[in-house]
């Protein structure tokens, strides 16, 4: 006889078809529930879904009576909570992101009474590779799957590239099965029987008995449990997920080995994964991504810059509220932008309240440097009303950076640099920036100590090169009076450099020329627009379905510098308004968006771009076009601590029987891309903010990248798809997903070939996303410091943030070799540690050199110890 293992939960989506506070509330009823139930024992336990985030909005709502009760559960093993803070989407965020999300949810848990140690992720749009890595690295050795597994049982071992490996538990029909709620419980357990037990080759069943938002039905559960005793030949009994592991574990000593599956899971042939959330509603996708550059790229390797180089402590409880708040953003019907539109315009309101965080926190960090200071009455090398007659640039990079500095100054043109101005380095030598815009305002400052005021100043965005900045460094500049490097207007439609040169032709496309090589790619940057007549979770054209392309409207402007060049152009797209009643071709009436292409070229082997799109058209995709210059049979992109090779899906269908999708053939990508032939002789290499969809599409002479720059659909769902079978959730409309109005995102292009390297563009793409930080002030005591350098170039970080002892840093190796790197760094010693924080090993430094190694595709992390360890 099969064990039967029930294990009640509840499904929490925080926000989905209705927005956040609606659902707080109704947790609280389903809590009222559950308590009600446990305190009766007609419930012996209740997972809360994986998470923590949804009972901490519920804590906060309740008196100190009734929290003292949850928290009594929780610390018997009654109520069953975490690992994670949110259960967020995989591929829509960072793989930092979702370290964080693990530590702070297994905090949080740990504080309430105990933490649930399973990996329990079985509704997430698909899964990231080196998921394995990251939940062995917390102690975690399985993981409860649904979306993207195409197993062969229910059991398996699932590797991350590195070899890491957990038990793999696949649920054959979801997490979805509230069955002891049914009118005919008994009836529906056999038809889950009959489903399920072809799966497994254990003697142990698992009936995840709960759904979305839903608790247990007011019959008394334990009754319900007796009447489905003589249903097939399983013993049921109350249990938890971790019991059920441990017992699945016994019953699979001395079978035959589990079946294996490494990296990613991305199949939809078991049941949807929903592919094209990866471009609905891409503005939130750019606002999340320029967040996590913010909070990880600079505010906390400035923080832990100023804290171990001042021996100051820092504002962690401020600093783990900030990454709460961009953490509240990631769940997937969140990120994935398949909610209703009230729940989006909250995220934005998130956005918004953590970027305020994350400047403040930037401000105060230069404080403890003693660059700037907020008091009338303080001492610092700038005061609240001074011109940036001072500043420093800080490289948060791990490493030498060499390239464009782009930043911002307020200088009083009444005084001497009305007429121009240079730079001073700190070893006197002179530098002639690039003034690429000035504007006369009113500079605002509002000291802590006096009343707030205006001064009216000129600001200077401005440029320049830097080579060899020392890896997390602070390097001074100071400002003088003469003359400054003027862009000057070019009547031509190219600009070039060493590497690179960069045409516009009449049709509104570009043409890359890679000097080097020689190779020439043609038709760069066309952007056009199909219909789209899907909704928020998949992409379905109309049987008509007219290709627009857009139109140069007129000229291009050029401007030309010393070492910097830009070009400005408009596209016009003359396209149908929305579709028809009918939803099967365009409707008669036509409406005319508008493209602005903004080019970049410094003296780098990449163009910089800007789209900006004013969108004025519903029910259409919008995409920008790479040709390869060749025919590819894979591309590779980005994810998670992951270098990913995958397979060009050129076939593309359309037609979907009931309950299927169409096969999936859009790639994910968190900020980067490269397609080349088989003898890397020519390809092209994107990296990108906020676009995270991609596909390859064949055509005669060469295959092509496109890039998905806009979905603009007006259903959180329907059932009416070509490329699905049925309904995702409920068929409620959502106007603000057709992404009405202006909208902006920036990119990177270059040539790729055999003379370059994917780590380098991997490392060229982080400093795109997360550039040098221009900052007012000096730091002078710490000029030319360098905190760390490695010298590995194919080493990638994702952390540099502070910690109690000093600093910590991450780095991962997406390369298929075993790298051996020296480092240089000012700390008193290294330590070797695991994500959940346990030491593995102490590093010996010599004369501020250390060296390690690291495998294959591992992540590894290490404590940089300050001189000073009391503080």
């Amino acid at each position: 006889m099969k064990t039967g293992h029930i294990v009640f939960h509840t499904h929490w989506d925080r926000e989905w078809y209705l927005p956040f506070e609606t659902f707080r509330h109704r947790f609280m009823q389903v809590m009222d529930r559950i308590l009600d139930g446990i305190d009766s024992k007609e419930i012996d336990t209740f997972v809360l879904d994986g998470q923590v985030a949804a009972l901490e909005d519920y804590l906060i709502e309740n008196d100190d009576e009734l929290n003292n009760k949850v928290i009594d559960y929780i610390e018997k093993g009654r109520l069953v909570i975490g690992p994670w803070y949110v259960l967020a989407d995989e591929f829509l965020v960072t793989g930092e992101a979702l370290i964080r999300n693990l530590e702070i949810g297994m905090k949080k848990a740990e504080q309430l009474g105990g933490v649930q140690k399973v990996g329990y992720l079985p509704d997430t749009f698909g899964h990231i590779g080196q998921m394995p890595q990251l939940l062995n690295q917390f102690q975690i050795n399985n993981s409860f799957l649904w979306r993207g597994v195409l197993p062969e049982k229910s059991e398996f071992v699932w590797k991350a590239p590195d070899g890491s490996s957990v038990l793999a538990i696949f649920l054959p029909d979801g997490y979805y099965q509230p069955l002891l709620n049914e009118i005919n419980p008994e009836k529906a357990v056999q038809s889950f029987i009959e489903k399920v037990q072809p799966w497994t080759d254990s003697d142990q069943l698992l009936l995840p008995n709960g759904g979305d938002h839903l608790m247990p039905s007011l019959q008394g559960m334990k009754e319900v449990i007796d009447s489905i005793q003589s249903v097939g030949s399983v013993h049921w009994k109350q249990s938890t997920l971790e019991d059920y592991l441990r017992d699945v574990r016994k019953s699979l000593v001395g079978t035959d080995a589990l079946p294996e599956h490494q990296g990613e899971m991305r199949s939809n042939n078991h049941f949807y994964i929903l592919p094209n959330v990866l471009s609905t509603r891409t503005y939130l996708k750019e606002q999340n991504q320029r967040m996590e550059d913010k909070l990880t790229g600079h505010v906390e390797p400035l923080i832990a810059y100023a804290s171990f180089m001042n021996n100051h402590c820092f504002r962690k409880t401020y600093l783990e509220n900030s990454w709460k708040l961009l953490l509240e953003n990631h769940p997937h019907d969140s990120i994935c932008g398949c909610s209703v539109d009230n729940v989006h315009r909250e995220m934005e309101t998130r956005t918004m309240k953590l970027e305020q965080r994350l400047d403040v926190s930037i401000t105060e960090a230069q404080e403890i440097l003693g660059m700037r200071t907020g008091l009338v009455s303080g001492q610092a090398s700038r005061s609240p009303f001074d011109d940036d007659l001072y500043f420093s640039v800080f490289n948060p990079h791990p490493w030498n950076y060499t390239g464009f500095i782009k930043g911002e100054l307020w200088l009083n043109e009444e005084e001497e640099f009305a007429k121009g101005f240079y730079l001073n380095n700190s070893k006197g030598e002179r530098i002639s920036p690039i003034v690429i815009k000035s504007e006369r305002g009113e500079f605002f400052a509002s000291p802590r100590d006096a009343a707030p005021d205006f001064k009216t100043m000129t600001k200077y965005t401005f440029g320049f090169h830097c080579a060899d900045l020392k890896g997390l460094s602070m390097t001074p500049f100071e400002v003088k009076y003469g003359e400054h490097d003027q862009l000057k207007q070019k009547d031509r439609w190219k600009m070039e450099n060493a590497s690179l040169s960069i045409e516009l032709e009449k049709e509104g496309t570009l043409t890359m020329l890679d000097k080097k090589s020689g190779n020439k790619i043609s038709g760069l940057m066309n952007i056009y627009s199909s219909m789209d007549a899907g909704d928020e979770y998949n992409y379905s054209p109309p049987t008509n379905d007219p290709v627009t392309f857009a139109e140069l409207a007129e000229d291009p402007v050029v401007f030309e510098g010393e070492g910097y060049s830009t070009m400005k152009y408009r596209l016009l797209l003359n396209l149908p308004k929305q579709l028809n009643n009918d939803r099967t071709g365009p409707s008669n009436e036509t409406i005319q968006s508008v493209v602005t292409i903004s080019l970049q070229l410094t003296e780098a082997t990449h163009m910089n771009v800007n789209i900006h799109i004013s969108n004025h058209a519903s029910d259409q995709r919008l995409r920008a076009i790479f040709p390869i210059g060749t025919s590819i049979l894979e591309s590779k992109s980005d994810s998670s601590f992951e270098w990913v090779t995958r397979p060009a899906k050129k076939e593309e269908l359309v037609d979907a029987r009931k309950g299927t999708e169409v096969p999936v053939v859009v790639e994910p990508s968190h900020s980067a891309i490269i397609g080349y032939n088989d003898q890397r002789s020519q390809g092209i290499a994107l990296g990108q903010r906020g676009l995270q969809e991609y596909q390859v599409i064949e055509k005669e002479q060469e295959d092509e990248i496109h890039l998905t720059l806009l979905r603009s659909v007006g259903w959180l769902s329907r059932d009416d798809l070509r490329t699905r079978g049925g309904g995702a959730g409920p068929r409620l409309e959502t106007p603000e997903a057709q992404c009405i109005g202006d909208y902006s995102f920036d990119l990177i292009v270059a040539p790729f070939n055999e003379t370059k390297s994917e780590s380098q563009w991997l490392r060229t793409v982080k400093e795109f996303r997360v550039p040098p930080l221009v900052l007012s002030g000096h730091a002078e005591s710490q000029e030319g410091k360098g905190l760390l350098t490695i010298d590995d170039p194919d080493l990638q970080w994702s952390a540099v943030r502070p910690v109690d002892q000093g600093i910590e840093c991450r780095l991962w190796n997406p390369t298929n070799k075993e790298i051996v790197f020296f480092a240089e760094s000012t700390a008193r010693n290294v330590e070797k540690w695991s994500l959940n924080g346990e030491k593995l090993k102490e590093i010996d430094i010599r004369n501020g050199v250390w060296e390690d190694t690291v495998a294959s595709h591992e992540i590894v992390t290490y404590l940089l110890k300050r001189q000073h360890p009391d503080l």
